[in-house]
C-alpha cells in the first residue's frame, strides 16, 4: 500500500504525479488487503466488536462514545470493502 512521507516542502506537483504513478504501479492489490485485514484485526480485537458490524453501527450513528470517533477505522474498512470489489471476482469479494 503505497505511503508517502515528505520532510520539508512537498515536491512539485509533476514530481508528485510520478512518484504516484511509480507507486500505483508497484502495488500488489493482494497486499494492499492483507496490510489492511492487519489493521482490521488490530481495531476488532480492541473494541471487541467486529467490522462489518462496526461500520453498520458506525454509519447509524449507533456507536458509544469510545469508537464512534474511529474515524480511522470506518475509512480503513470502507477502503478494504473497495478494494475487495475491485481486484477480487465477486465471489471471493463477498466470501
Amino acid at each position: 500500500m503505497p505511503e508517502f512521507t515528505f520532510v520539508g516542502n512537498a515536491p512539485a506537483p509533476a514530481e508528485f504525479r510520478q512518484a504516484l504513478a511509480d507507486a500505483m504501479a508497484a502495488t500488489n492489490p493482494i497486499d494492499d488487503l492483507l496490510v489492511l485485514a492487519g489493521r482490521l484485526e488490530e481495531y476488532e480485537r480492541k473494541y471487541r466488536i467486529s467490522s462489518a458490524s462496526f461500520a453498520q453501527r458506525y454509519q447509524a450513528g449507533r456507536l458509544d462514545d469510545e469508537v464512534q470517533h474511529c474515524v480511522e477505522w470506518a475509512a480503513t474498512y470502507d477502503l478494504f470493502v473497495k478494494t475487495k470489489l475491485v481486484h477480487l471476482s465477486p465471489s471471493q469479494a463477498h466470501g
